[in-house]
C-alpha cells in the first residue's frame, strides 16, 4: 500500500546561534488522501489522521500551515481548529494554496526574510509505466508535475519532503535490468531543484506502508512525529537531525521479527546541512525525562489522541515538546509498572520525575497486531545514532517497479490489434486502389468476355477490400479499448446483496 499516505511541512533549520541567525520563516503545505484516484486501491483509513496531526505540530512550531485533506467524522469531532481551516485533497484546491504560499512566500523574500518549506504528505503512491506518483482524489502527482506546479511557483530555496505511502521508496531511485541503478522518473528528474530538497520516505520490503489501529495512524508517520516532537534528539541539542530521525525510525522498529511489517527510511539531507527541524527547547514548553525514569512511553490528549511514542535511555535525558492548547496530556508507561502521568497545562518545564504515577484510565485499545506492539521496544539514545549508518539509507537500493500483469498484456493486446488494423487498412487500400485502375482500363474496344473477367476481378477487389475496412475498423477499435478502458468487472458482495461494478479511469 504506497499506503505508501498530499501533506506537506516546513521547519526553521539552525544557524551557529540564535544571535546569528538570520531572519528566517517557515511555511509548511500539508496533504492527507485517504481515497486515491486510482480507484482499484483500497481506501485508508488514517490518512487525514496523520495529515490533522502534522497540522497541529507544524502549527505549534509557527509556521504558516496549510492542509489538504478530507477529515471523516471521527477526526472532525477531535480536531476541530484543522478541519475548519482543511482544503479538499483535489486538484483545484492545491492550485489555489500553492498561490496563496507564493504570494506569502514572496512577500517575505522581499522584505529580506529566508524561507523554508515543507512538504509532507500521507496517502497513496503508485507506479504506473515506470514512474512513481503520489495521489490527491482527482489527480497524480509526479515529480515533474509537482516540480513545475508547486515548487517552481513558490521560488523554494531550501526544503524538506516528508512522504509516508505505498511504493513511496519509488520517488528516489529505481533499480533497472539486472541490479542496475538507474534514475527512476521520479523525484530525481527535478534537477538543481531535487538538491534543494531533503527526502525522508518510507519504504517496506513489500513496497507498503502500515497503518495501525493503536496508533489511529501510519505506523511511519507516526514514528515520524514522535521523533520531531523531540524523542530523536539525541545529543539534547534541540536540533533534529537527518541523522537522528533515520536512526530513530529505525530502531523504533528494530525488535519487530517479520520485515513485512517493519517499515524501513530512505533519508537523504538537503544540500544546505543536516538539520530536518529546530525545536530550540529555550522557546517551547516541554517534558522532560531523566535517566531515573527511563523506558518505553507513549504521550496522548484526554481525547485519546496518541501524539508520540518513545524509548528513552538511562544515560541522557529526553526532552519531549508539549503542544500547547491541547489541554490535559496523559503520559503512559506501559513497559514496567503501567503507570500513567497527568500533565496538566501550564508549567514551561515538567520533569516526570516530580510526577505522581496512578494506573491508566483505560486498557490499550484493541487487539493490536503483535509485530506493531513491538515498536519502540529499543531505547534510543547517542550510542544507536553513533553506529547508525546514515549511507546505507541515503543511497537505499530498492526494486523494480512491477506493473499488474494484467496491464502488461492489455498493453500488447492494444499495440498488436492496432498493429493489425493498419496492416489490415493498408492492404484495402491497395484492392480499392487496383480495382479503380482495373475499372480506368475497361474500354470499348475490349471484348465481351474479357469485360466479364475484369468486372469479377474488381468486384472480388472490392469485395475484400470493404472486409479488409471493417477488420481494420474492429482491430483499431479493439486496440484503443484494450488502451485505454477501465480495469475489469468487480463483483461486489454486501448484506443487503450483491452487484457487478466495472470502474477505473481513461
Amino acid at each position: 500500500m504506497l499506503r505508501p499516505a498530499l501533506a506537506l511541512c516546513v521547519l526553521a533549520l539552525p544557524a551557529a546561534s540564535d544571535a546569528a541567525r538570520p531572519s528566517e520563516a517557515a511555511f509548511t503545505l500539508i496533504i492527507g488522501v485517504n481515497r486515491s484516484v486510482d480507484g482499484e486501491l483500497q481506501k485508508l483509513r488514517y490518512a487525514d489522521d496523520d495529515a490533522v496531526r502534522y497540522f497541529d505540530l507544524f502549527r505549534a512550531l509557527g509556521h504558516r500551515t496549510y492542509l489538504l485533506t478530507r477529515p471523516d467524522a471521527n477526526t472532525r469531532r477531535v480536531h476541530p481548529q484543522a478541519v475548519a481551516e482543511a482544503y479538499p485533497p483535489r486538484r483545484a484546491a492545491l492550485r489555489r494554496v500553492v498561490r496563496l504560499l507564493a504570494a506569502e512566500m514572496r512577500r517575505a523574500r522581499d522584505r529580506g526574510v529566508e524561507t523554508v518549506f515543507y512538504f509532507v504528505y500521507a496517502g497513496h503512491g503508485n507506479v504506473r509505466s515506470g514512474e512513481g506518483y503520489l495521489s490527491l482524489e482527482d489527480q497524480r502527482l509526479t515529480a515533474a508535475w509537482l516540480a513545475r506546479a508547486v515548487f517552481a511557483p513558490l521560488g523554494v530555496q531550501r526544503g524538506h519532503l516528508i512522504v509516508d505511502a505505498c511504493h513511496a521508496q519509488f520517488l528516489a531511485r529505481s533499480r533497472g535490468p539486472g541490479g542496475t541503478r538507474r534514475p527512476l522518473r521520479g523525484f530525481s528528474r527535478m534537477g538543481a531543484l531535487d538538491r534543494r530538497f531533503g527526502l525522508l520516505l518510507s519504504t517496506s520490503v513489500t513496497r507498503e506502508s502500515h497503518e495501525w489501529e493503536a496508533f489511529q495512524a501510519g505506523v511511519f508517520s507516526h514514528e515520524v512525529r514522535s521523533g520531531l516532537y523531540g524523542a530523536a534528539d539525541a545529543d539534547g541539542d534541540g536540533r533534529v537531525s537527518y541523522r537522528e530521525i533515520a536512526a530513530f525510525v529505525e530502531n523504533a522498529n528494530a525488535a519487530i521479527p517479520n520485515e513485512r511489517f517493519r517499515p524501513r527510511v530512505f533519508a537523504r539531507p538537503p544540500r544546505a546541512g543536516d538539520t530536518l527541524l529546530d525545536i530550540r527547547w529555550s522557546r517551547h514548553p516541554y517534558l522532560e525525562v531523566g535517566p531515573s525514569r527511563s523506558g518505553r512511553y507513549l504521550l496522548e490528549t484526554a481525547e485519546g489522541v496518541r501524539l508520540a511514542d518513545f524509548h528513552s535511555s538511562d544515560r541522557a535525558r529526553l526532552r519531549l515538546m508539549r503542544p500547547p492548547g491541547r489541554g490535559l496530556l496523559y503520559l503512559r508507561r506501559p513497559d514496567r509498572d503501567d503507570l500513567e502521568y497527568a500533565i496538566r497545562p501550564g508549567p514551561r518545564v515538567v520533569r516526570v520525575a516530580a510526577l505522581a504515577g496512578r494506573r491508566p484510565r483505560v486498557a490499550l485499545r484493541g487487539a493490536a497486531h503483535h509485530a506493531f506492539s513491538r515498536l519502540f521496544e529499543r531505547p534510543f539514545g547517542r550510542r544507536v545514532v553513533a553506529r547508525f549508518n546514515m549511507e546505507r539509507v541515503s543511497a537505499l537500493a530498492v526494486a523494480q517497479p512491477v506493473e499488474p500483469r494484467r496491464s502488461r498484456w492489455r498493453r500488447r493486446l492494444g499495440w498488436t490489434s492496432l498493429g493489425l488494423g493498419a496492416a489490415a487498412l493498408g492492404t484495402a487500400v491497395s484492392l480499392s486502389l487496383s480495382a479503380a485502375s482495373l475499372r480506368d482500363s475497361v474500354g470499348p474496344g475490349l471484348s465481351h468476355e474479357k469485360t466479364v473477367a475484369v468486372n469479377e476481378s474488381i468486384d472480388r477487389k472490392n469485395t475484400g477490400a470493404v472486409v479488409l475496412y471493417c477488420v481494420a475498423g474492429a482491430a483499431a477499435a479493439g486496440g484503443v479499448l484494450a488502451l485505454v478502458w477501465p480495469d475489469g468487472p468487480r463483483l461486489s458482495v454486501g448484506r443487503h446483496g450483491g452487484w457487478l461494478a466495472w470502474g477505473g479511469e481513461f
